[in-house]
Order: structure tokens, then sequence, then C-alpha cells
């Protein structure tokens, strides 16, 4: 009987922890109303049986709130268990204090937690132990038997909410997760779509420096082949006039004329040729362009320089090149405390070559710390394939070295991350 009420009990017990608490309230009110029809067909007094089953009835349906504080609701557990006691006493019956003690103890194991749990749940078995040695209703075998059921429950009990509460925790980590999953991915995006956003502006501002510079040039044409072809007009109109009047200064008048002339097309060639590269210049005019908007605005006096000859270069390093020499000038002005930079860009051997010096009061032979500007610098020349070397310059200030291949990623069928 003690083995069938255990297994009982661990079936029971799964099945009413996972159900939500109305249902099992009913369960539990079901199993009460069973033993209470039990108890009128085998006991002398069925009315106290009544009355019993009721206060557990009534004890059950209470609602939580009803039962706080902690102090009334042991107070409220010691009369449940003081009537159960003086019922069995009544009745003269062992088994109805053992079965209902089982709610007892099962409700201390749900309702209360840490030490106070297992004192009161020692305290009701060890009141149903000296309650069944003093009223002389079992041997002292069978209380030892019956004291070690409900133990065994006890446990079990503990067990299965544990269980219970594990997994229910775990479902709560993987909504939680799955929640952030959710967020990271909108945030994913959002980056993505910025960073889409990011690119499309840059070059934008790529466009824009290089309708700036040929403003500039439009600019010079007008103010230096303008003012030549002005003067060789007004030359030309004159010269009928000086032939006749003297032909020695006619002939010097054509010589300076043709002069003029032939400075006026060699300006107008080197123009066409400039503007005729389009993109191909791209990215140097957008270097220069940057260059002449620092200095304007900074009191920094910079030194651009390029040796040999420059080729095309593919949107990607360009874009990076920009970057990188803005984020360089702004940590100068910034940071080193510097009047004076000299900027360089180099074409060897497959690679470009670019270094920013400054004249700063730096002196030490280790390099400073990285902070968010050159960890952005790396970055973009690790993304392109390049690298990028900091080091102290001479007598004075830093170096920045970036070295980037100047293979096109797309012929080489590769696609740069960004």
């Amino acid at each position: 009987m003690i083995a069938s009420c255990m297994r009982f009990s661990q079936r029971f017990l799964e099945k009413i922890k996972i159900a939500r608490r109305p249902f099992r309230l009913i369960i539990l009110s079901l199993f009460l109303l069973a033993s209470l029809f039990q108890s009128v067909e085998h006991v002398s007094a069925p009315l106290v049986a009544l009355f019993l089953h009721t206060v557990y009835l009534a004890f059950l349906w209470t609602p939580p709130r009803w039962l706080q504080p902690t102090r009334r609701h042991i107070v409220v557990i010691i009369l449940v268990w003081a009537a159960t006691a003086l019922s069995s006493i009544v009745i003269d019956e062992s088994y109805l204090i053992f079965f209902l003690g089982y709610f007892l103890i099962g409700h201390i194991a749900l309702r209360f937690s840490g030490s106070l749990r297992i004192g009161l749940a020692a305290a009701v078995m060890a009141a149903n132990a000296a309650y069944w040695q003093i009223s002389g209703q079992l041997a002292p075998n069978g209380i030892l038997t019956y004291s070690l059921v409900h133990v065994v429950m006890y446990i079990l009990i503990i067990s299965i909410q544990q269980r219970w509460e594990s997994k229910q925790a775990q479902q709560r980590h993987f909504r939680e997760l799955g929640q952030m999953h959710a967020q990271l991915e909108s945030a994913h995006q959002d980056l993505q779509q910025m960073h889409k956003e990011l690119e499309e502006a840059t070059v934008r501002s790529l466009r824009f420096a290089v309708l700036e510079e040929r403003t500039r040039i439009a600019r010079d044409i007008h103010d230096t082949i303008g003012h030549g072809l002005t003067s060789v007009i007004v030359q030309l109109q004159a010269l009928p006039y000086m032939i006749k009047a003297n032909e020695s200064e006619a002939d010097q008048a054509l010589a300076t004329v043709l002069n003029v002339a032939r400075n006026c097309l060699t300006e107008v060639r080197s123009v066409v040729h400039q503007m005729g590269r389009d993109d191909a210049g791209l990215g140097l005019i957008a270097l220069k362009s940057l260059i002449r908007t620092v200095k304007e605005q900074s009191r920094l006096q910079i030194r651009f320089a390029t040796e040999g000859t420059i080729t095309q270069w593919h949107p990607e390093i360009a874009e990076a090149l920009y970057r990188i020499l803005q984020e360089a000038l702004t940590n100068i002005i910034r940071h080193a405390n510097a009047s004076e930079v000299e900027v360089s860009i180099t074409e060897s051997e497959g690679k470009l070559v670019m270094t920013v010096a400054d004249n700063g009061p730096f002196r030490s032979d280790s390099p400073p710390q990285p902070g968010f500007g050159i960890m952005s610098m790396m970055a973009r020349c690790e993304r392109i394939g390049g690298s990028f070397e900091l080091r102290n310059h001479q007598p004075h200030g830093l170096r920045m070295t970036i070295r980037i291949p100047l293979v096109n990623p797309l012929q080489e069928g590769e696609k740069i991350e960004s």
C-alpha cells in the first residue's frame, strides 16, 4: 500500500505541477471529496470527517494574499493540523491524519522556501509522529514507515518543483534570448542600412570634391587662359597698325602673340587632360580637396606630395584613403598639438603607400596606445588587405604609414567586406 501511494503521489504531483493553479485546485478538491466519501463510509463520526474535509477545502481555496504575512500563514497551518489531530482522535483513525498530512506537507513544500520550508515540514512530520505515539494508534514500526513516506513525499515534491522551476527558467531564458536575438537582428539591419547610407554619403562627398576641383580649374581657366586670349586678341587687333608704322615692332608683337597663344594652348591641354580623367583621378582629387579644406579650417600647414606615376584607384581604395586621411588629420588637430603635417603618396611594385607625419611634441620610442580613431584606421586598412604602421617621427612627432595593394579586388573575383 505504501509503495502504491508513493507511485500515485509522484504521478499526481507531476500532473498538478504542470497545470495552472485553478486546475490544480480542482484536482486536489476532487481528491479531498474522494477521501471524504471514503471516510464517511468507514468512520463512526461522518460529520467530523465532513467538517475536517471542509476545513481543508477552505484552506485549499484560500487566496494566497489572505495568508500574508508569513506569521498568519504559519498560524493557519497550525490550526489546520490541530483540527486534523482532534478529528483523528474523535474518529480514532490513524489513516486520516496520514492521508491529510500529504496536503499539509505538500502545501508547505509549494508555498514556502528555504530553511522555513524545511522547518515547517519537519515540525508537521514530528507532530504527526508524536500524535501517533501518544494516541497509540500505530506501532513504532508503523510510525517510522508513515514518517518515511511523508519524508519521501516531501523530497519528491521538492525535486519536482525544482525541476519545474528549472524548466520555467529555461523557457524564460529562451524567450529572453529570442527577444535579444530579434533586437540584435534589428540592430544589425539598422547598422547595415546606416553603413549603406554612409557609403553613399562618402561617394557623394568624393563626387563633391571632384566638382569642387573642377570649379577651381574652371576659375583658373578664366583667370589664366582667358586673360592670355584677351591679350592675344588685343595685340592682333593692333597688329595691322603696327605693320604700317614699324615692321620691327610688328615682328616683335607677333612673336609675343605666338608665345602667349602657345602658353594658352599648353594650359588648355593640361586642363583638358586633367578633366578628361573623370573618375580616374577621383581619389587623388578628393585627397587634395580634403587637405585644402583642412588647411582653410585649421592652423595646420599641410604639405602634400606625390612621387612617380599615380594610377587609377579602385573606388574601395579611394574611399578608404579618404577616410583614413580624414581621421588622421582630425587626430592630429585634436591630440598632436602640431603645426605642420607632411602627406605623401607613392606607388611601387603594385602597392600604394601613404605617409602622414606631424611635428608634434611626441618623443617616446614606443607609439601611443591606439584609441578609437587609430583602431578605425587600422580596421579600414585591414578590410582592403592593407597594413597600418604608427611610429615616432624624427626629431619629434608621429608618422603613420599605410600600405595598400593596388590590385582591383573585383577583378580578382573577391568582394571587399564593408
